[in-house]
């Protein structure tokens, strides 16, 4: 979800596009350009634009979907709320390669084989909406976006003459999740933990040949399997190849510092805190009821992005299975000193809940991030010695009755 940001120093670059009328020639260029993946999250899964190139006229003009206005009114409020407002925004070519040079970023360009008439119509289209009035839409990082756009656009601007050849595409389709674990699960393992946390079911099903364009390698490679009729012969879609900048390979650094060895070393120390403090008879109250006050907040998160949102991709979030909001409630009881009674069943119930979950965790309906099972066990951990220290208290006080 947090690839919704672009490029701020590319969105500097943008400068207003012709508005009026472009009449094109038939040395007339239009291709599909590419940019690859930046280092950071935003920038991870690359970028797709038209360029429309006439050498007779000096134009020359990329089409860029993914631009937004960090002042438009609520700016904030709507980015949480999925109710960002994209525009497309127009660019010098020259200015646009230039700015992908500087971050390090490939541009690679695919020149259709269009007739005069088809690329007009694609001219016209996208002039008119790059007005003022008619470039925002409502954006979506799966389903609506910066490669599905430009996708959309060319194929309604060809009137259906574009035929997709799909058998490149493995039987067993990745789904919509695993499309994305292939750019950030190794290079961004914080961020992909992030949308994993974030974002449910409605990603884990295989995608469908359309949806896997909504990444722009993906999209590059649709195109290189795509066909149009001219002349009554079906030809590909694809006319050249050209690479305009190949970016520099970087080294990447490992790190220790990801989800799953942070909380592999979160749990084993925490399991001896524990331990130690309840072996020699002190109180582990606070700790107990932070656990599970703080993890709660992942499902109020889940709760608020599902109901309350217009991420659609947020539904049916299977993480509140395991951070309850509930917990919350059940944190603050444990925190007391005298805890109350019906703590002890609800930890009881929590045991039974997620030691189901780590028996059964392939076949929960989400591909959950591999890193919560440590973080499952940690709470399953806290709440067994809850349920065993409730049991204990439980039988002094019958003793203390009794004599």
């Amino acid at each position: 979800m947090l690839r919704i940001l672009s490029v701020i120093a590319i969105l500097l670059l943008c400068v207003s596009g012709n508005a009026q009328n472009v009449q094109l020639t038939h040395a007339s260029e239009v291709s599909l350009v590419t940019c690859g993946p930046g280092q950071e999250l935003y920038e991870a899964f690359g970028h797709t634009a038209i360029r429309i190139h006439d050498p007779n006229t000096g134009f020359d003009v990329v089409y860029n979907y993914g631009t937004f206005d960090f002042d438009q009114p609520n700016f904030y409020w709507n980015f949480v709320t999925g109710r960002s407002m994209y525009m497309l925004a127009t660019n010098r070519y020259s200015n646009f390669v230039r700015a992908y040079q500087y971050y390090n970023r490939s541009v690679r360009e695919q020149f259709l084989e269009l007739t005069l008439a088809q690329r007009q119509a694609l001219a016209d289209k996208l002039i008119w909406n790059a007005k003022p009035e008619n470039r925002e839409y409502l954006y979506d990082y799966f389903f609506d976006n910066c490669s599905t756009r430009p996708r959309d656009v060319i194929l309604d601007a060809l009137e259906g003459a574009v035929q997709f050849d799909t058998t490149y595409l493995p039987g067993d389709r990745l789904s919509i999740r695993e499309l994305t674990d292939l750019y950030i699960m190794r290079k961004q393992p914080w961020g992909d933990l992030g949308i994993d946390l974030c974002l449910g079911t409605r990603i884990d099903q295989p995608a469908t040949a359309m949806q896997y364009m909504y990444l722009p390698e993906k999209l590059e490679e649709a195109f290189d399997h795509a066909f149009v009729v001219k002349d009554g012969e079906r030809i590909p879609l694809v006319r050249d190849k050209r690479t305009t900048f190949e970016a520099a390979k970087m080294v990447e650094e490992k790190s220790w510092f990801v989800p799953q060895i942070v909380f592999v070393v979160l749990l084993l120390i925490s399991a001896v805190f524990l331990t130690i403090f309840r072996v020699a008879g002190k109180s582990t109250r606070i700790f107990d009821g932070l656990v599970y006050m703080i993890t709660s907040f992942i499902g109020f998160n889940g709760v608020f992005l599902w109901f309350f949102t217009n991420h659609y991709a947020a539904d049916y979030n299977w993480n509140i299975l395991w951070a309850l909001p509930t917990n919350a409630i059940f944190g603050y009881a444990l925190m007391k000193k005298n805890r109350p009674a019906w703590t002890r069943y609800y930890a009881l119930f929590l045991i039974v809940l997620y030691a189901a979950m780590l028996v059964g965790w392939n076949y929960i309906p989400q591909l959950l991030h591999h890193s919560l099972k440590f973080l499952i066990l940690l709470l399953l951990f806290v709440a067994v010695g809850v349920f065993r220290m409730s049991g204990k208290s439980k039988a002094v006080t019958a003793e203390i009755a009794r004599s």
